[in-house]
């Protein structure tokens, strides 16, 4: 029904740059709202009662935008990274789980000590928790990088995938905007058999 109500009133909107520029502000003012309940609200009472629901909420409805621009190869695959992510943080509470051995082991966070198991980081989704207590491990944030020009971080595999898909989604764009057409439509005439001869 949301799916329905979401092409709906995205379907009124005007064709082309105009059009894809409202449904992309709404994306980002749902990433900003869903940013802001899992960093500024507290894990204990009403506040850790909203946040889910507003994780939840935002999550899906993030998803279902992203719905509307699946002309594009990169738009499914940030979709994909953000239902990956969504796995071990529905497992805890829409918090993203991080194990303190992985924190540790990385030597980029010397504040980040023992005590600070159990609790969630300071105006960050990430929690920290001993491996054992981590669900869904293998999609939680466990990759430790440095990225030339930006602080060392730890990233799960569905940040990967949503970089990649933003990759896509700017090389996709660029051949649009460059008069080359799309480039599933360009794959497609490749791969396409031609018609027999008569």
């Amino acid at each position: 029904m949301w799916s329905h109500l979401c092409d709906r009133t995205f379907a009124r909107l005007p064709r082309g740059s105009a059009g894809e520029s409202v449904v992309l502000a709404t994306a980002i003012a749902i990433f900003a709202v869903q940013r802001f309940a899992i960093s500024r609200l507290g894990l204990d009472g009403t506040q850790a009662t909203l946040r889910r629901c507003l994780f939840l909420a935002t999550t899906a409805l993030l998803v279902l935008v992203l719905s509307q621009f699946r002309r594009f190869v990169g738009a499914w695959l940030i979709a994909a990274g953000i239902v990956l992510n969504v796995i071990p943080m529905a497992a805890h509470g829409g918090l993203m789980p991080i194990a303190y051995e992985v924190v540790r082991d990385s030597r980029n966070f010397p504040e980040i000590t023992e005590s600070n198991i159990g609790y969630q980081l300071e105006g960050s989704k990430d929690i920290v928790l001993k491996r054992a207590d981590v669900r869904v491990y293998a999609l939680s944030d466990r990759f430790a990088l440095t990225v030339p020009g930006y602080k060392p971080n730890i990233y799960s595999a569905g940040d990967f995938v949503m970089f990649a898909g933003m990759g896509l989604v700017f090389v996709e764009g660029a051949l649009l905007l460059a008069g080359l057409g799309h480039p599933l439509v360009l794959l497609q005439r490749k791969v396409r058999p031609a018609a027999p001869a008569a």
